[in-house]
């Protein structure tokens, strides 16, 4: 059983005790407003001059006012209040929402930073075996031009040094060719006396056999004066 609060409060200059469910401060609560009516009424001009039914009655208009207008007000607050825990679950669920795509964003941003540092280690990484090729061709090409140098050297020298067996060679040819002329012009003063020769022993009498013996003097003769000028550049040299 709940017990009941009793106090005594004083409304329109009389005390009155007042009993309730609530504390002793809610019922002066109350006691006071009613008081504070009541002095608003009698403020207005002519309202002492009612009656008390008429004062009495519209006392309590004026309480039934205030009552719906706050009720009013309670209710629009109500809904507003409604209203904004809609809109905070709509903002948290929102919230949690954006949370986590922002945690999806830093993971991927994470593995990104990764993968740039692997980048960066294998860039820096090329970048020392391009400068240890690139080395290793200049030191490759200096290497080259110095053997090539060294061709061109070797080359020089030995042109420089065969001239002189050249020109004798040059010299040893002209003297086979004068001997080789030489050889040429006796073998023709041969042949001629032969011919004549041939030709007073046997004059005109066959003139098939007379064209085969000048025909084999002719062999026999060239290959003499050949074998000449081979023993005339032997003997030269």
């Amino acid at each position: 059983m709940d017990t009941k609060n009793y106090t005594q409060v004083l409304i329109d200059g009389k005390i009155y005790t007042l009993g309730g469910n609530e504390d002793e401060a809610y019922l002066q609560k109350a006691a006071s407003y009613v008081n504070e009516k009541i002095t608003t009424m009698h403020g207005i001009p002519g309202f002492g001059k009612q009656s008390a039914d008429y004062q009495q009655l519209m006392l309590l208009l004026n309480i039934a006012d205030d009552y719906f207008k706050a009720k009013e007000n309670a209710d629009q607050m109500e809904e507003q209040k409604d209203r904004m825990e809609k809109e905070t679950y709509s903002l948290k669920h929102e919230l949690v929402s954006t949370q986590m795509k922002l945690d999806g964003v830093l993971k991927d941003l994470e593995e990104r930073q990764r993968q740039l540092q692997e980048l960066s280690a294998k860039l820096s990484k090329t970048e020392r075996e391009l400068r240890a090729a690139k080395k290793q061709a200049v030191q490759a090409l200096a290497s080259e031009n110095e053997d090539e140098e060294v061709v061109e050297d070797e080359v020089t020298d030995t042109v420089i040094e065969g001239n002189e067996p050249l020109e004798a060679g040059m010299s040893g040819m002209n003297t086979v060719s004068d001997e080789a002329e030489q050889a040429l012009s006796e073998s023709a003063a041969a042949e001629t006396a032969q011919e004549g020769f041939v030709q007073a022993e046997l004059p005109l009498e066959n003139p098939s056999f007379q064209a085969k013996l000048s025909d084999r003097e002719l062999a026999k003769k060239a290959l003499q004066a050949a074998r000449k000028a081979g023993s005339h550049r032997n003997g030269r040299r």
